[in-house]
């Protein structure tokens, strides 16, 4: 019975042995899974990442052409601002909104007097490369310098959207030559 029981007792640490082996190849094998699972992770983050810039490059680019602040009216001040677009494709829609010192609102009507034409936002309409847009935003009473800050809030005809920002220094245009009125020349 010796010989059996040292036999059973050999058995047995056998199979625990066994087991702790299969226990550790697990672990590994479950560690090793885990890594790949990161590296999956990883790669599809990168791809997002560089889905995201492309798309981004793809965008509509805009640039300030002309700013500057118009007193022809003594009581409201205000930024004119040329913006172009120089690339990209054609929009449906530019929605613009300005944020800075001095910044009272939007002025979706260059030429109207009425304090409720202000609005926090405007929707320049269609745009295409090349095109040009008239931007005012009237200014604090007594604003006459300052840093403007543009957000353009894009759609283009298939529904994608981008926000560009654009800034620019606002300060009094010098005074025209003699018969020549202040409006926003180009």
């Amino acid at each position: 019975m010796d010989g059996e029981l040292i036999t059973a007792i050999v058995a047995v640490a056998v199979s625990v042995v066994g087991i702790i082996y299969t226990s550790v190849q697990t672990k590994t094998a479950r560690d090793a899974a885990e890594a790949a699972q990161g590296q999956v992770e990883l790669m599809r983050r990168q791809i997002e990442a560089e889905e995201e810039d492309r798309f981004e490059n793809r965008g509509p680019v805009f640039s300030v052409e002309r700013a500057y602040t118009d007193e022809s009216d003594v009581n409201v001040p205000r930024a004119l601002v040329r913006i172009k677009q120089g690339s990209g494709p054609r929009l449906v829609s530019v929605v613009v909104s300005a944020t800075g010192d001095g910044v009272d609102g939007m002025r979706d009507d260059s030429d109207s007097e009425r304090g409720d034409s202000r609005a926090p936002s405007i929707d320049l309409g269609t745009s295409t490369p090349g095109a040009l847009h008239d931007v005012y935003v009237d200014l604090a009473f007594d604003t006459r310098n300052t840093d403007l800050h543009l957000t353009l809030a894009c759609v283009d005809e298939a529904g994608a959207r981008w926000v560009r920002p654009l800034g620019t220094r606002v300060e009094p245009e010098p005074a025209p030559p003699r018969g020549q009125s202040r409006r926003f020349r180009g």
